[in-house]
């Protein structure tokens, strides 16, 4: 009897070995991993709200520095959008659901909300922090979250989408026109330029490597003009 418990705690420890093995790349001390997926309707005495408030502050930290440093040109304005984006309770919760399965999530909810996904992820971010520092937590951060597939798609809600909502409202003509040819004192990242027309007014630019990049930034800043 005692051995088949044990063979089937060991099944179980196997398995959650190789989840966290998957998502983290090594092996670790799964305690501290079980705390941050542990909702607190799970185990009101152990559960994961001080590693995601912990891994909040850390991940602010870690995309804070990585946009200063990828864009050290860039005005104030424009790197604490980007920051909020990336940062976002949507996106985070986008992340946390495609890289987190609902059953390694532990708390006794009916239906796991959107948020918990998110709140998970920062816990597993303040997690990584503990156990294997700022290196380890940054290439998590950078694999997972600043590089994510969803963030081409919230950016361009963020402004091209407002920028159509706002020409719908006044009636306006909207659209985009790229340039031929990139400043050269842009550099090479910077190979497309679009303006943006309201009314055929030409109201704004922006450059970009990839055109979409250009047109996010050129609605950017025809919204801060007309805000």
């Amino acid at each position: 009897m005692i051995k088949a418990i044990l063979s089937k705690f060991s099944f179980f420890k196997k398995k959650e070995d190789a989840f966290f093995f998957k998502l983290l790349g090594y092996h670790t001390n799964n305690k501290l991993y079980i705390k941050a997926l542990s909702h607190k309707s799970f185990c009101m005495k152990n559960h994961n709200e001080q590693l995601e408030f912990l891994g909040d502050a850390i991940l602010s930290w870690i995309v804070t520095e990585r946009l200063f440093l990828e864009k050290p040109n860039q005005q104030e304005g424009v790197l604490s959008q980007k920051r909020a984006t990336i940062v976002s309770r949507k996106h985070l919760n986008m992340v946390g659901k495609k890289i987190i399965p609902e059953n390694k999530i532990k708390s006794n909810l009916k239906k796991i909300p959107p948020s918990v996904f998110g709140n998970v992820l920062e816990a597993i971010i303040g997690a990584i922090y503990i156990d294997k520092g700022i290196k380890k937590t940054r290439e998590f951060v950078e694999k997972h979250i600043y590089n994510s597939i969803f963030l081409e798609q919230l950016f361009n809600i963020d402004f091209k989408s407002k920028l159509l909502e706002h020409s719908q409202k006044t009636k306006k003509k909207l659209n985009y026109k790229t340039e031929k040819k990139a400043d050269p004192f842009l550099g090479p990242t910077k190979q497309f330029i679009v303006s943006v027309y309201l009314n055929n007014k030409r109201i704004a630019s922006g450059a970009g490597k990839t055109k979409k990049e250009a047109e996010q930034e050129a609605a950017e800043k025809a919204l801060k003009r007309h805000s």
